[in-house]
């Protein structure tokens, strides 16, 4: 029945506009400077399919994760093991916890985890809604008045982009209040014996081990003078030091390799921040093209018994479909755990104390 609703599967790839937003008349134009002289003209905007389709995948959030909190504290201090639904959404949430992003972010696992939890099941949700052809069954049910009501959020630019910017924001932020806490705490600088923290020892570890630092601490900084410093800070070990003079060479030495080593960074550093732009913009393109690309496929399979006039080919498409729509739902799932997997690692690039 999914298969013949789904007469036309790239209809909800695109965006539909349902109706127009408030009309702001927004003119960027800059009249005294001619090079500045830009006009946007008037702003539009409108809500879309994919608008609707992502309050959706917001609202089964906030519908579903909090039931499964809540069942948690139901269970009161002896906790009863977990089944059906409740089950499968708690081993997901322990994978999560411990088989990524505990080895990235050790110590600091349990702070991140509401960011990359979200992330997670945000994704997930949008990805599975766009595999169910709501628009053709809402098209068909009634009676060929209603159309495009769904499609594939996260094949929309838009809203991957808006997500790979979340995480860009959460990994420089995390960064520097990392930076902030070493300061205040007197830890920034120390090394970390991240083996107790992350529980190679017992990959099944539940609990957080606090870290072991370097003995050489220092006495921390007042608040005024760490949040005046956080930022400096972390932009001055945003790119490694690789002439960096030891504590025990000459003043001349020390000299020549200071100077070898404020050049080399700002190289470092441009390259460092074009990556730090990168990033977010390899989130943005990877989720958007994977789920955009399935559905391009399906419609150029499903086009082949136009082409061809054949009822052969028409069988062997539809079973073709069939086949990579069990493939799109590996898929659905693949790139949520990438987005989250990759969100986890850039943050815990950005919160060690050496970059």
């Amino acid at each position: 029945m999914l298969m013949l609703a789904s007469h036309d599967p790239a209809e909800h790839v695109l965006p539909h506009r349902f109706f127009e937003l408030l009309p702001w008349n927004f003119n960027f134009g800059v009249k005294t400077i001619p090079i500045l002289n830009i006009d946007f003209g008037p702003a539009k905007f409108y809500f879309t399919n994919h608008m609707l389709m992502s309050l959706v995948a917001a609202v089964l959030c906030l519908f579903v994760l909090p039931r499964v909190a809540r069942a948690y504290a139901r269970m009161g201090p002896q906790p009863r093991a977990p089944r059906g639904m409740h089950n499968l959404f708690e081993a997901i949430l322990v994978f999560l916890r411990d088989s990524v992003a505990r080895p990235i972010l050790g110590h600091r696992t349990d702070a991140f985890m509401p960011l990359l939890w979200t992330l997670f099941f945000f994704i997930l949700f949008c990805n599975l809604l766009g595999m169910v052809p709501l628009d053709s069954i809402v098209y068909l049910v009634s009676g060929r008045k209603l159309e495009h009501i769904g499609g594939t959020a996260t094949g929309n630019l838009a809203l991957t982009g808006g997500l790979a910017i979340c995480a860009l924001f959460a990994i420089h932020i995390s960064g520097v209040r990392a930076v902030y806490q070493g300061l205040i705490e007197g830890t920034y600088g120390a090394h970390h014996d991240e083996s107790h923290a992350t529980g190679h020892a017992d990959p099944g570890a539940q609990h957080d081990y606090p870290p072991h630092p370097d003995p050489h601490y220092h006495v921390g900084s007042s608040p005024a003078a760490a949040a005046v410093w956080a930022v400096p800070l972390y932009i001055w070990n945003f790119a490694p030091h690789v002439f960096k003079p030891g504590p025990h060479v000459g003043a001349m030495t020390k000299v020549a390799m200071t100077v070898l080593d404020v050049g080399m960074w700002g190289v470092l550093f441009l390259l460092e921040f074009l990556g730090a732009l990168i990033k977010p913009f390899a989130l943005m393109i990877r989720l958007f093209a994977n789920m955009i690309a399935g559905h391009i496929v399906l419609a150029s399979i499903l086009s082949l018994t136009f082409i061809m006039g054949s009822y052969a080919v028409g069988v062997a498409s539809a079973l073709g479909c069939v086949v990579l729509s069990l493939l799109e739902l590996l898929v659905a799932l693949l790139q949520a755990y990438i987005f989250t997997f990759l969100t986890a690692l850039f943050i815990g690039a950005a919160v060690a104390p050496e970059h």
